[in-house]
């Protein structure tokens, strides 16, 4: 877990594109060292960026409908670790 917590403190520090976005800078993503299955999305919408939460939004509820799951059993880190293709956003 340590590691894992230490991984997600240096991608939320991470401010290397800042200048090249519209937005600030705020890596959405959740995940810990026992998440059974990976899903890795494109750049978060506007609403994910100013929730910080991923998938929050008709894609995501469109995501879990395809995968017959809760937002409990989605949001649950030791089942799905939920990635953006860059943490830039």
């Amino acid at each position: 877990m340590q590691q894992s917590s230490a991984l997600l403190k240096n991608i939320s520090l991470c401010v290397l594109c800042a200048e090249k976005l519209p937005n600030p800078p705020k890596p959405v993503v959740r995940f810990d060292e026992h998440s059974k299955i990976m899903i890795i999305g494109q750049a978060p919408g506007r609403k994910v960026h100013n929730l910080g939460i991923p998938w929050m939004d008709a894609s995501g509820k469109e995501l879990r409908r395809w995968l017959n799951i809760s937002e409990d059993e989605f949001y649950n880190t030791e089942n799905f670790a939920l990635v953006p293709m860059g943490f830039c956003f």
